[in-house]
């Protein structure tokens, strides 16, 4: 897969259906958290969001000399929320995937994805990301999601 060919589509990542407030998720911690893992980035909370409150941040991270990813995480409910990120290949998903999956969520099975291109179709059944494995390993099962609903 070549990453400049690559199609480009938002990713979600979320916690388990089961479990909306395994990750605790609290926007001014993530952002420091993201600050640390991610030197340069930038990272601004917003107030609400949308028709209905809905606390945000937006947030654009450096995966490697000129390639910046941007996202946005928000939490309609204290410590329950979501994070995407926006127009990605399958690899600079994966990257911050890795990321969030080994530092924000360290323990198994707590990260869950969808596409953009999935929910389209009203695909609403997300996939796991695999609590184990490199960048390259996520960017494959990344990109068989996408090759899945992209049609």
């Amino acid at each position: 897969m070549t990453q400049n060919n690559a199609r480009r589509t938002t990713f979600s990542f979320a916690p388990p259906v089961d479990n909306p407030t395994a990750w605790q998720l609290r926007l001014d911690h993530f952002a420091d958290r993201i600050n640390e893992g991610f030197p340069g980035a930038f990272t601004k909370l917003k107030g609400h969001l949308g028709p209905r409150s809905i606390d945000a941040l937006t947030f654009e991270v450096s995966l490697s000399e000129g390639v910046w990813l941007r996202g946005l995480a928000t939490t309609p409910y204290p410590e329950m929320g979501s994070v995407l990120v926006m127009d990605a290949s399958a690899g600079e998903a994966a990257r911050f995937a890795v990321w969030l999956r080994d530092s924000y969520a360290p323990a198994p099975d707590l990260v869950q994805f969808t596409t953009e291109i999935a929910m389209d179709l009203g695909e609403e059944t997300p996939w796991e990301v695999p609590p184990h494995g490199t960048a390259e390993d996520l960017a494959q099962v990344f990109q068989q999601h996408i090759d899945t609903f992209d049609r």
